[in-house]
């Protein structure tokens, strides 16, 4: 298996092919509008998209890393996240979820990022808890925008967090209290 890391927009045409793909097979019909995208090119510029391929080039898996900062009680943070974690059902259930999200982790821990937040299903929470990352259930993420929030507590989802920094970690209280918003764009959630 080889992994490899791209910029969203450096992804080969056939990766995100590939990439679209595996998504509407998860999330049928929800896909990148290209509209939506040139709109929110700042965003989408900070995202990393890390890709798992097999001997023969196949996509296995993959995922994105959104990337902002954030600022919470008076302090600035550098915060990075998951987003559309998708392992081609083929291949589920045989640890490359698993590597991938520990190679994500990896790669934010040492980047910028004071720390990594994100949200997911509760039944998910034990995947992601092996990739390093705990519960922080009394976090709130707001997703969308200011004129139409995704609060992850509405939804029924639960934060996942990991502090990386001697900022975050001596903040640590303030950081899993908060609601912090994102404004990331319309319907969109990491």
């Amino acid at each position: 298996m080889k992994t490899e890391t791209s910029h969203y927009f450096a992804l080969s045409e056939s990766d995100q092919h590939a990439i679209a793909q595996l998504s509407d097979h998860y999330w049928p019909g929800i896909v990148d509008d290209p509209k939506q995208v040139q709109q929110l090119r700042s965003y989408y510029e900070q995202m990393l998209v890390l890709t798992m391929k097999d001997d023969d080039g196949q996509l296995v898996g993959s995922l994105k890393i959104p990337s902002t900062s954030v600022v919470i009680a008076d302090h600035r943070y550098q915060i990075s996240g998951l987003s559309e974690v998708m392992v081609a059902p083929k291949y589920r259930r045989k640890g490359f979820g698993i590597s991938l999200i520990m190679t994500a982790f990896a790669l934010i821990q040492h980047d910028d990022a004071d720390f990594s937040i994100f949200t997911c299903a509760p039944d998910l929470v034990p995947f992601y808890e092996q990739g390093g990352w705990t519960s922080s259930p009394q976090t709130v993420l707001i997703g969308g925008t200011t004129a139409d929030p995704i609060a992850s507590d509405k939804i029924g989802t639960v934060a996942m967090l990991s502090l990386f920094t001697p900022s975050a970690l001596d903040h640590q209280a303030a950081i899993a209290g908060a609601t912090i918003a994102l404004e990331v764009g319309e319907r969109i959630m990491w």
